[in-house]
């Protein structure tokens, strides 16, 4: 007689309402789809509302969006295995410590989008960004490793910084936005 495999109780702590975070999901279904594993997956609509006292969950693992630094602070003495999942860093002390992390290779994300301008014909290069802050580093190695590509190859790059998309701010983060692109010269590509 075939033993089923033991259940794992494991805690995806995303953000469903972002598009990076719903492919990572995605993905780990496609891994359980593809395996014997067994998993049951749990997975909180606002769970950061919920992060005082995850230590208490009484769960098998958890695989966490680290580009969140409240998610790594909530997750460091937790006892419970965890995986880490977030944005490459240049610098190797950005990584949590004695946890498992997989990361988007933010450079070669960048020398992707960089050579398929250039295949483009493309001489002239801007970058939009985020404000500097600590859940936007991954967009903050995103332009460095743009602009490290363009300094090799000693082309200029305009960046853009935008703000914040809270509610308030919206109609003035599209206003500025928006006479960020009118300013830029043409062709140019973002």
């Amino acid at each position: 007689m075939k033993t089923l495999p033991p259940v794992h109780r494991i805690a995806l702590l995303f953000n469903g309402s972002k598009i990076y975070d719903r492919g990572i999901i995605t993905g780990i279904g496609n891994y359980l789809s593809s395996t014997r594993v067994s998993w049951d997956l749990f997975l909180e609509e606002d769970f950061l509302c919920r992060l005082k006292g995850i230590e208490r969950w009484q769960g098998d693992g958890i695989i966490a969006d680290f580009d969140d630094p409240l998610i790594g602070e909530a997750l460091a003495d937790i006892k419970l295995p965890v995986v880490a999942v977030g944005g490459s860093y240049q610098d190797a002390r950005a990584y949590p410590k004695g946890i498992p992390y997989v990361a988007t290779d933010n450079h070669a994300l960048m020398k992707l989008a960089y050579e398929h301008l250039i295949e483009a014909g493309l001489t002239r290069f801007a970058c939009f960004s985020l404000p500097e802050a600590q859940a936007n580093r991954w967009a903050q190695e995103r332009e460095k490793a743009f602009r490290l590509l363009l300094q090799r190859d000693g082309l200029h790059v305009e960046v853009y910084r935008g703000l914040g998309t809270s509610a308030p701010l919206w109609d003035s983060a599209v206003e500025q936005q928006i006479a960020w692109l009118q300013s830029l010269p043409k062709p140019i590509g973002i």
